[in-house]
């Protein structure tokens, strides 16, 4: 039996959707419009948002969803809502499971509860909802390819009891590792939730017809799960970024020099490098100008990290905003900052999704991680940044070379042609090659 039958008919089930912000929901958000141009019929099930919890809300990316994609949102219970109602939305977690505040006792209750109490996670009591309309779709349209994507990987199990329903072929889409995920140690499982995990990431990776994941060094951590799984069961697809957000881009640099940081970062990630070499470019050129800036949410110690080296008054934050708006924020910069987690074992091959849109806005980027790790060979290969783990001298240097660069009004102002196949066409194209 082939991998997929020639019926361009897709279900996507996958628990961020508009109007469900962060990176999350840009995969498949973007993938379903180029499926969709290419004549698949798509149909997507989701939490009715009313009923999901999402950390953040960002309406416009609603208007971004292909007329022809037929979403279908269902209830769900939630009991990190209820939670939520308890103890107050400035109680719960708010820079992702790597970022709690562990000097806060309701946030610590979170983990234990997600470890604990709801295995795999808590998004598991939408899945009874979203089974329910598979079923119905799935009788109605005649549909024979299911796609799951995660995290929240209580959503792979959807993907499971529906295979077992149907004679359908099933691709897993893992957007993050399971059980190898950077933050896994600090959920703190306790013997049984660890093995409950891992029976469920075995029993998902050797059930499912196909594999997909965001990143090739993911898949030796999860055919580890299952040794006798062949090889040809797996397949890369990263993300990627999509020319439609850059069509209006102003590459012609209109600011100061600007370093800019956007989206989540927690105490998990590695930016001490960073503000080490910032803060030496300080000592050494007091007269400089320039500014630090994060758009997104920020762990509670990053600005006293920032205020022991006196970089209070060159560093701005700002919350959460729309994703075309963080496009904008891209405009007004010189550089372009990301890091990696501290605790990486195998995710130095996790690539943050904003890397690429990075690339696409042709600005440098600083990557403060493993100098042989994937984003590392992605930035050389594309030659769009510098890598560094540890030595912030070598930070400080580029960081001055650009900051002569932008003095003199050098601009590095459009990206290049090898970044091509990381866009949502390229990637969608590739989907397309597997269905």
């Amino acid at each position: 039996m082939p991998l997929l039958s020639k019926d361009k008919t897709i279900l996507i089930i996958t628990y961020y959707w508009p109007p469900s912000g962060g990176a999350g929901v840009q995969r498949w958000l973007k993938l379903t419009n180029y499926l969709c141009d290419m004549g698949y019929a798509i149909h997507v099930i989701a939490p009715d948002p009313e009923y999901a919890s999402y950390a953040v809300i960002d309406e416009s990316l609603a208007l971004e969803v292909h007329p022809n994609v037929k979403v279908h949102l269902t209830k769900s219970f939630e009991p990190l809502n209820l939670y939520q109602k308890l103890i107050g939305k400035k109680n719960m977690p708010t820079a992702g499971l790597g970022g709690i505040d562990h000097k806060n006792p309701f946030q610590k209750a979170v983990v234990f509860l997600r470890s604990n109490l709801f295995i795999p996670d808590p998004r598991k009591y939408w899945n009874k909802y979203a089974i329910k309309k598979a079923q119905q779709l799935i009788r109605e349209k005649g549909i024979k390819t299911v796609i799951t994507s995660s995290p929240p990987h209580s959503t792979q199990l959807i993907g499971y009891e529906l295979k077992k329903m149907f004679d359908l072929r099933w691709i897993v889409d893992f957007r993050d590792m399971w059980t190898d995920i950077y933050y896994y140690k600090l959920l703190n499982n306790s013997k049984l939730s660890h093995k409950i995990n891992l029976r469920y990431e075995r029993k998902i990776i050797e059930t499912a017809d196909h594999i997909v994941t965001a990143s090739p060094v993911y898949i030796p951590f999860f055919k580890s799960k299952s040794p006798t799984v062949s090889n040809d069961k797996f397949t890369s697809i990263p993300n990627g970024y999509d020319p439609k957000d850059f069509e209006r881009f102003d590459y012609q640099l209109k600011t100061d020099f600007v370093i800019t940081y956007t989206g989540t970062i927690s105490d998990q990630y590695n930016i001490t490098p960073f503000l080490d070499a910032l803060q030496m470019f300080k000592i050494n050129h007091p007269e400089a100008s320039f500014k630090l800036q994060f758009v997104g949410s920020t762990y509670p110690e990053l600005a006293e990290e920032i205020s022991v080296r006196e970089l209070t008054n060159h560093t701005a934050y700002s919350a959460y905003v729309p994703h075309h708006e963080s496009i904008s924020f891209l405009e007004t910069s010189y550089l372009l900052l990301v890091c990696g987690p501290l605790n990486s074992s195998g995710q130095e091959g996790g690539i943050p999704a904003k890397v690429y849109e990075y690339m696409a806005s042709g600005r440098p980027i600083v990557y403060i991680g493993k100098e042989d790790g994937f984003v590392a060979d992605m930035l050389r290969e594309t030659q769009t940044g510098i890598s560094q783990k540890q030595d912030h001298k070598k930070v400080y240097k580029y960081l001055y070379k650009h900051y002569e660069q932008w003095q003199k009004g050098i601009i590095h102002n459009a990206p290049n042609d090898k970044i091509i196949k990381y866009s949502r066409p390229a990637q969608a194209a590739e989907y397309s090659n597997l269905l």
